[in-house]
C-alpha cells in the first residue's frame, strides 16, 4: 500500500480506524465504508476508500462489514415485532 501523506504538512498520515462505515445503515446504497488516517503534526484527517472487506450473514445470507449487525434481518425482526402487537 502506498504511503498516504498529509496535504498540508507532508507528513506520513497514521491510521486511526480502517473500514468504519459511514451513512445510511437503511440504504444500503448512500452507505460507503472508509479508512479515517489522522496527521500526527497537524491533526488533519483525511478518508479513503476502504477496500470491501464483508462477510456473509448466516442467517439471511446478505453480505455486511464484519463491524455492523446484518441491516436485512434487523428490519425484518423490526416488521415481526410490529406484525405480533
Amino acid at each position: 500500500m502506498a504511503e498516504k501523506v498529509c496535504p498540508v504538512c507532508h507528513k506520513e498520515l497514521k491510521l486511526k480506524e480502517a473500514d468504519y462505515p459511514m451513512g445510511s445503515a437503511l440504504f444500503k446504497a448512500d452507505r460507503v465504508h472508509v479508512d479515517i488516517y489522522e496527521c500526527p503534526e497537524c491533526e488533519r484527517v483525511e478518508l479513503f476508500a476502504a477496500e470491501p472487506k464483508l462477510v456473509k450473514c448466516p442467517k439471511c445470507g446478505t453480505l455486511h462489514s464484519p463491524k455492523e449487525a446484518c441491516a436485512v434481518c434487523a428490519l425484518n425482526a423490526g416488521l415481526d415485532a410490529e406484525v405480533v402487537k
